[in-house]
């Protein structure tokens, strides 16, 4: 079963080295987009001896997603795993994503932070919280976290549905899609490694309102 890691990234090179050796412990393919970093998380990704495709310039996560899974559709891997690059999303959850498909079947699992709410900073938490059951509503199926980038999403998904976003919302646009299709939507339980700066997935009023008129145009 071909299985790729996708790690989206922007400005990480402190992080991008040990992000890589800690996913290299279960996964032989790692395929690393620099989004346009101005340091050297492209140099330092390369020096891994793993896949990297850099964007000139920095258009997003959502586009840094898109080109990774464009790259696991060319090659035909069966399943992306998508992780920050960051050091948010540790990798031993890994074999815990593989397991859960291979019990269920889903078609989109989630890494699912629903029991982490005692360590998520205050801001991320009502964030997270207000998206989720604003999702679980319109979609009328229960949606854990809609906001966690760390996921597996098998591409034959990705085959079906088209995205459109450009930025963090494509996420959300994910779900949205997928559930909308009739693909199923499983959950595992993570916990997340929140540093002392964070950027949260929701970033003041601008991507407020872009995740707004997504929900609003694709409902």
């Amino acid at each position: 079963m071909k299985i790729l890691a996708v790690i989206p990234s922007y400005d990480v090179a402190k992080y991008i080295e040990k992000v890589i050796n800690d996913t290299r412990k279960y996964l032989d393919d790692i395929l690393v987009v620099d989004d346009g970093s101005s340091d050297d998380t492209y140099e330092i990704a390369l020096s891994c001896d793993v896949h990297v495709i850099r964007h000139k310039g920095n258009i997003g996560k959502g586009s840094a997603l898109k080109t990774g899974f464009a790259y696991a559709i060319k090659n035909d891997y069966k399943l992306v795993i998508t992780l920050d690059g960051d050091g948010q999303h540790n990798p031993k959850y890994i074999p815990d994503f593989i397991s859960a498909y291979e019990n269920t079947g889903a078609d989109l699992i989630i890494g699912s932070r629903e029991s982490d709410k005692a360590d998520m900073p205050f801001p991320r938490r009502c964030s997270n919280f207000l998206t989720s059951r604003i999702l679980s509503g319109f979609l009328h199926t229960k949606i854990e976290d809609s906001q966690s980038g760390y996921r597996l999403i098998r591409t034959n998904l990705l085959k079906k549905i088209k995205l459109i976003s450009k930025n963090y919302q494509l996420e959300t646009e994910i779900i949205i899609k997928a559930v909308k299709a009739g693909f199923k939507v499983g959950f595992v339980p993570i916990k997340v490694i929140y540093g002392p700066k964070f950027n949260t997935s929701i970033k003041g009023w601008v991507d407020t309102f872009r995740w707004i008129r997504l929900v609003l145009e694709e409902i």
